[in-house]
């Protein structure tokens, strides 16, 4: 929901005069990791996660989904972070820098729900062969 909230922001053909549309923009990107990521405990029965920060329940995602996927979510979120608050002589983030993010995300996403189905079982961890 968020990413198509992003995406028809990032279409729109006259932005927001105010300038805050870049910001909002950023916004939406990083609520859809969010999402994402409750997603991913749902999909394994541990809803109480989504309790934990943000940052705490970045650190345990490698172990439910595939860790390249994990750390690329971690690392858009802290972008997106950061790229949504005002900051002292900084600019905006771009047109051109929230679509990349959009873009990114929209292949990301999917690949961290489908890491893992299911979260490996101590009995099948232990297990030689296939």
């Amino acid at each position: 929901m968020a990413l198509a909230e992003a995406d028809r922001l990032l279409r729109r053909e006259t932005p927001a005069a105010d300038g805050s549309w870049p910001r909002l923009c950023a916004w939406l990107l990083r609520l859809a990791v969010e999402q994402a990521v409750d997603e991913v405990w749902r999909a394994h029965g541990r809803p109480e996660l989504v309790r934990l920060s943000m940052r705490a329940q970045l650190l345990v995602l490698p172990s439910f989904t595939d860790p390249g996927a994990a750390d690329e979510a971690g690392a858009a979120w802290y972008a997106l972070s950061r790229a949504g608050h005002q900051h002292a002589y900084e600019l905006a983030p771009t047109a051109a820098e929230l679509r990349r993010w959009h873009q990114d995300l929209c292949s990301l996403l999917p690949r961290l729900m489908a890491g893992r189905a299911q979260a490996v079982t101590p009995a099948e961890g232990g297990r030689a062969g296939g």
